[in-house]
């Protein structure tokens, strides 16, 4: 009995940590590209665990843990110095995140929807349910305007854009006169209603004036 505990030490040790992506904000031992604010990018393995400070009202968490590709020593990275990170095609920006639209922010990585050129950029925030109230999945989506600041975004359903959607939405792109129009006369496909079911709306809806509104003349 004695080489019980012995066996199941070596089968532990014997185990490689599983690498796996929950959520942008729930990433262990994946293989990308961490993207610095001074325009420098290393590849590497990457681990984020900032899903479970959800509910709390202050960051906890304040770095990623990074090991350069060649190399086997950890890495605290601090967020101060990252603009995001690529897995793949996708790309996580850092952002300043308000979930709930209750004006409590934290830095948080959200997947670009938008082309990086674009003059309104479109952010997905995805939560597992590790870290909210009611450990189901959600999404939120988040904007960054002409006028944002380089971490700045607004949700798509605080008080900048809901309730009034036509009237405010249709003011942000006052300098193209056609798509506001479109927007304030709430024409089908430019309208985001205060209450949908439909969680797929906001994105599809915004994408579709961001497109017109990058390719306005």
């Amino acid at each position: 009995m004695k080489t019980l505990p012995f066996l199941v030490f070596i089968l532990i040790c014997g185990c490689k940590p599983t690498s796996y992506f929950l959520s942008p904000n729930q990433v262990s031992r994946m293989k990308g590209v961490l993207f610095f604010r001074n325009d420098e990018k290393i590849a590497g393995e990457i681990n984020i665990s900032f899903e479970e400070d959800f509910n709390t009202d202050f960051d906890t968490k304040p770095i990623v843990k990074f090991i350069r590709d060649g190399k086997k020593e950890v890495e605290n990275i601090s967020l101060n110095d990252i603009a995001g990170y690529a897995i793949g095609s996708d790309f996580f920006a850092l952002k300043k995140i308000d979930v709930y639209s209750n004006n409590i922010h934290r830095l948080l990585f959200v997947k670009r929807l938008t082309n990086p050129n674009s003059k309104i950029q479109l952010y997905e925030l995805y939560e597992s349910g590790r870290g909210n109230a009611t450990g189901e999945t959600n999404y939120s989506y988040h904007l960054s305007l002409p006028t944002s600041g380089f971490m700045e975004t607004i949700n798509s359903r605080s008080n900048s854009l809901m309730p009034f959607f036509d009237q405010k939405m249709s003011e942000i792109v006052s300098d193209c006169p056609s798509l506001s129009k479109k927007i304030r006369t709430r024409e089908k496909g430019y309208f985001i209603p205060l209450v949908t079911l439909d969680i797929k709306k906001h994105p599809e809806v915004l994408l579709k004036i961001i497109n017109e509104y990058n390719n306005c003349k």
